[in-house]
């Protein structure tokens, strides 16, 4: 895995819309799954962005529906295998989807606040020049149902 500047603080030269989230997102960089539900339908993709509420997910292959559609997402983080229930909230292109997190349970709304924690963490350490070995790795894909 890999991780970067928050993603608001990016910019591309070019004004945008302001950004209307609550949370702020994290840039990071695994491999994902996206579960059509209940199609069946699987799209492998990576996980480009993360917050407390959703994802930007980019799609190998061209995301066949619009908005609105259940979706499940599953990947690895920080070798944490994580699968999060969702709704599209956002189609940038066709092969880069925001998914708004639902129904999280306490159990995985804490996990994701613990994965949001430590790549903050790794990412301030890593700004500030610590030498200590990264926490995170690429992660592999995850495994197909």
């Amino acid at each position: 895995m890999h991780f970067s500047e928050p993603a608001h603080a990016k910019t591309r030269g070019t004004p945008s819309a302001p950004d209307r989230r609550k949370e702020s997102r994290q840039t990071v960089d695994t491999r994902a799954v996206l579960h059509l539900i209940p199609s069946g339908i699987d799209l492998p993709g990576r996980i480009a962005d993360l917050s407390p509420c959703g994802c930007r997910l980019c799609t190998d292959a061209p995301f066949p529906l619009g908005v609105f559609r259940r979706v499940e997402v599953e990947f690895r983080l920080q070798g944490l295998p994580l699968r999060f229930a969702g709704v599209t909230q956002a189609i940038h292109d066709r092969r880069a989807i925001g998914i708004r997190f639902l129904d999280l349970s306490p159990r995985k709304r804490a996990q994701l606040d613990q994965l949001i924690a430590e790549i903050l963490e790794a990412r301030a350490a890593h700004e500030t020049g610590c030498t200590a070995a990264p926490i995170c790795q690429q992660e592999p894909e995850p495994p197909a149902r």
